[in-house]
Parts: structure tokens; C-alpha cells; sequence
């Protein structure tokens, strides 16, 4: 795609918004190019760790795979404290960053050992972020299986796969001893998820990394319940800004709790379209093939009343 629009670093590009939000560029400004601009080369060694990058047959992303790569680390703990996965908003990339430098975490379990003295030795840390930043770490123990397995960073395998493997084994040892076959016997996976699954519990590194997280408190446990079944065969789309619900949380926590099923695009086989504002092309689409549109407040109304 590159090589065919002739993209370089500092060109100025024509862009358009496409689906709901992603920037695609559509042509170069040819007219306002820098002088000096060459082709962009995909790099054959990585440019933190200087060891040599992969790619494998049929997929596009270049990877490095130096386990000791320092931006590999980075990325890992940035993912592993996030939202999505085990939630610990006191921690950013910026601070993720400067624990690296500082030699205080090395892996994802050296958050769960971080001290208050330790902290304090940082820049700019006083004693009530120090504070904060414990009491999220502490908080996330309890976050359970599936948020752990999706901050582990395990190749093709999103939130709700997580979940459905959560749910279907209970606790990372009984994941870890499943067969190929079993894992493949489950939706969402497929035998190139089931395959990563087994080589990432298969790894000498994992098994230690996952007995230095329980031996800290960590809940390597399913916490998911299903709490009723309002929404049993219904798929649900979820679009636009909630007023008061984070989207995943919607999904995860509420609609598949329940029953239900998320869906990435509207379809015939949707039910509802639960949107918020500045929605895009879903809600156009809910529209056109006459799909029910429900606000967050009816939405609530709705599950609140079918679980009194």
C-alpha cells in the first residue's frame, strides 16, 4: 500500500475517514514533498534492540522476538496495566517507562512487588501518587482470569476470546493442561488461537511468570458469572459515546454477562443497536435495514426491568 502511493516520511497526504473512524490516506501531495525523501524500507533489524525482525508467511506485521528487547517490555507492561486487560489506571506508558529505566520492573509480575520506598526514588513521585499507584495494584489482584489472560499479551487472542476461555476452564492450570482439541472446540477459537494457546503455556518463562503472579496475590481464577439471561439470543451493536458506560464495559460486562452476544458491524442477525453519540456509519446502517435503536437510558430500563 505503501509502495503503491509512494508514501515517504514528512509528505503531506490527502486523507478520508473511513468506516467509522480510521484515517486512510488516499493520495500525496506530490507538490509539497520534502527534498531528500527516499522510499520507506521496512527494517530488517528492530530499531530499539538491533536484534533481527521476522515476518511469517501470510500475516503483514514485522516482530521482533528478542524476549529482552526493552521496547517489547515497554509495550507488554503498557498493555498489561491497561483498561482492557488488568485495569491499573495509575500507571501509563510515561511511568511504565521510567519503572523500565529504573530496573523495577522487568516483567509484568514486578508490578505486584513494587514498594512505596521504591516509588519514591522516582522524579516527580510524591506520597500520595505513590499511594495511588499501590492501591490500583492492589485493586487489580482481583481482577480475575480473563482480564489476566488479556493483558498476558497471548498471540490471537483479544477480550473475548479471553473470556470464553475463562469460562470454559475456570483457572489457568486446567487452561494450561487443555489439549488442542478442546480449545478448538470452543467459539471464537479457532486452531491458529488454539495453537498459540498451547505454545505460550508451553514456554518454561510463562510457567514461572504465572507462579510468581499467584504467589502475589494475583487471581489466576474465572470471576465472570452469567447474572441472568435478559438478553439470551439477542446481538447486540455497540456504537457512539455512552453518557455514562465505557463501551467494553458494555459489552463484556453487561451485555455477554447476560446472555447476549456482541457484534463488530450491524447486520440482518442484529437485534439492537445500543448507540450513543457521534455514531457513524453503524447507526446508517441500523437505520437502512430497520434494526431497533435504543439509548444507554433504555437499555438500562431494559435489562433492570427483565432481571427485577
Amino acid at each position: 500500500y505503501i509502495r503503491e502511493r509512494d508514501i515517504r516520511i514528512g509528505d503531506t497526504v490527502r486523507l478520508r475517514k473511513a468506516g467509522d473512524i480510521i484515517p486512510e490516506i488516499i493520495s500525496v501531495v506530490a507538490e509539497k514533498r520534502p527534498e531528500g525523501t527516499h522510499p520507506f524500507e521496512m527494517p530488517a533489524f528492530c530499531p530499539s534492540c538491533g536484534e533481527q525482525v521476522t515476518r511469517e508467511e501470510g500475516e503483514v506485521a514485522v516482530r521482533c522476538i528478542n524476549p529482552d528487547c526493552p521496547s517489547r517490555l515497554l509495550q507488554s507492561i503498557v498493555h498489561f496495566v491497561s483498561r482492557s486487560a488488568m485495569n491499573i489506571d495509575s500507571i501509563g506508558e510515561s511511568l511504565a517507562s521510567r519503572l523500565i529505566a529504573a530496573g523495577l520492573v522487568k516483567s509484568c509480575a514486578d508490578i505486584y512487588t513494587l514498594r512505596r520506598e521504591e516509588l519514591l526514588t522516582l522524579d516527580r513521585m510524591g506520597e500520595k501518587s505513590a499511594a495511588n499507584i499501590l492501591s490500583a495494584i492492589e485493586k487489580s489482584k482481583s481482577a480475575g482470569m480473563a482480564r489476566l489472560l488479556t493483558g498476558l499479551s497471548i498471540r490471537h487472542i483479544g477480550e473475548h476470546a479471553a473470556s470464553a476461555l475463562a469460562m470454559r476452564f475456570g483457572n489457568m492450570d486446567a487452561l494450561a493442561a487443555a489439549s488442542f482439541e478442546q480449545l478448538c472446540g470452543i467459539d471464537d477459537i479457532g486452531a491458529e488461537s488454539a495453537g498459540a494457546v498451547i505454545s505460550f503455556f508451553a514456554s518454561p518463562h510463562v510457567k514461572t511468570l504465572l507462579e510468581r503472579l499467584k504467589a502475589c496475590g494475583v487471581l489466576t481464577e474465572n470471576t465472570e458469572t452469567v447474572s441472568g439471561n435478559a438478553l439470551e439470543g439477542k446481538t447486540v451493536v455497540v456504537t457512539g459515546t455512552l453518557p455514562t458506560l465505557k463501551r467494553n464495559e458494555a459489552e463484556a460486562e453487561i451485555i455477554e454477562s447476560l446472555g447476549g452476544e456482541t457484534a463488530g458491524s450491524v447486520s440482518k442477525k442484529t437485534s439492537f443497536l445500543l448507540c450513543g453519540a457521534d455514531a457513524g456509519s453503524k447507526l446508517a446502517r441500523a437505520q437502512e435495514l430497520g434494526i431497533s435503536i435504543i439509548n444507554e437510558e433504555e437499555f438500562l430500563a431494559m435489562i433492570n426491568k427483565d432481571n427485577l
